[in-house]
């Protein structure tokens, strides 16, 4: 099972992890209602909510 991180660890780490800002991360991740991810479940939702058509 990998280790997981709550939303306010990986957003301390969003320019080196996930090469955006801290409230990126943080909304992103808060958006999908859980509070602790693998790295490689963050990077995926914060992918998306970049990714996400702006309406």
């Amino acid at each position: 099972m990998a280790a997981t991180y709550k939303v306010s660890e990986l957003a301390a780490k969003a320019r080196q992890m996930f090469g955006t800002t801290p409230e990126v991360v943080a909304v992103a991740l808060r958006l999908t209602g859980k509070e602790s991810f693998p790295v490689d479940e963050a990077k995926q939702a914060v992918q998306e909510f970049l990714n996400r058509e702006v309406k």
